[in-house]
């Protein structure tokens, strides 16, 4: 297979995982402040999603203060916003469009319609109820493309090469959700605004990555962030937790002829030293000190994804 190939299959997973994680967040976060206006103050959540997306330091550098509508904007339809849900879609259809001759003709339509879809959310502004249906679209054909590509694609090394991009995107976007809701909870701490709010940040956080009812039914009690870590990191059956997709990341790997390799600094050897320690992580020791255990493994997702573009290039 050509790399040229090779990364447009790896980089369709890459955007599309994208897309469907920040209109996630997005969606979860922004409307908290229309459920709990109490517990969630309009200005929290802003600054959440806007660390969680990267913009935080965009602001910070302008010394601007947020505004909702514009950081909406720039998050949902901004083209010229290279994390926006737009770009990640038009980027993934791009990708796709470059493999096109490898992917089914299903996979194809699919994608070139959730772009086509998206490009008819032409507002400059979106009020709060287009915001609420142009993330649920997004969630929902993201998921729709996931479908066509477990269910229409030979699982071989195309198929490999689409889902090692979105495990390592999953993996990276799900490691900034924790961060962004870390933060969250030790603010909440610090400004000692009581268990209540830390319960309903545990909530959100869940919510985020789909997660809540299957951590009520594995945990049977209210969320804690105990719990709440224990559940998103390392529960090997959980299919967005952490672990499960740096583990998906080196079945992958395992699986492409192109990548294949054992030695030290390749990308297969990296994925393999970073399952081994999650493997032997407890829930206490990323307790100990949640924010810097995150960045570091935030860090560690960067470097095997920018291993795995060397060894593709």
């Amino acid at each position: 297979m050509l790399s040229r190939i090779a990364n447009n299959l790896f980089w369709m997973g890459r955007y599309l995982e994208r897309a469907l994680h920040t209109a996630r967040y997005v969606n979860v976060h922004y409307f908290s402040t229309l459920d709990a206006p109490l517990l969630s103050r309009k200005e929290f959540v802003l600054d959440s999603i806007s660390s969680m997306t990267g913009l935080a330091y965009e602001y910070e550098d302008k010394g601007e203060d947020l505004d909702d509508e514009e950081l909406v904007y720039r998050i949902t339809m901004d083209e010229n916003n290279p994390v926006s849900i737009k770009t990640a879609i038009f980027c993934a259809r791009e990708n796709a469009r470059g493999a096109r001759d490898t992917i089914s003709s299903e996979l194809w339509e699919s994608v070139n319609k959730f772009y086509h879809s998206v490009n008819a959310y032409n507002h400059t502004n979106l009020n709060h109820e287009q915001v609420l249906g142009y993330t649920d679209m997004v969630v929902d054909q993201c998921l729709i493309v996931q479908g066509y590509i477990s269910h229409t694609l030979l699982h071989n090394d195309i198929w490999s090469l689409v889902q090692l991009g979105m495990s390592i995107e999953a993996a990276g976007q799900l490691t900034r959700i924790l961060i962004a809701k870390a933060k969250d909870i030790l603010r909440v701490e610090n400004q000692n605004l009581g268990k209540p709010v830390e319960t309903y940040q545990c909530i959100t956080l869940l919510k985020s990555a789909e997660a809540f009812d299957m951590s009520r039914i594995f945990y049977k009690n209210v969320p804690n962030l105990t719990d709440t870590l224990e559940f998103l990191i390392l529960n090997k059956d959980f299919p967005r937790s952490l672990i499960y997709n740096l583990e998906a990341v080196s079945t992958c790997l395992n699986k492409i002829k192109m990548i294949k390799g054992n030695e030290k600094g390749s990308p297969e050897f990296f994925a393999g030293k970073m399952n081994a320690t999650f493997s032997y992580l407890t829930v206490e020791d990323i307790e100990e000190d949640i924010l810097p255990f995150l960045e570091k493994t935030l860090d560690d997702v960067y470097k095997l994804g920018e291993l795995i573009i060397r060894r593709l290039s």
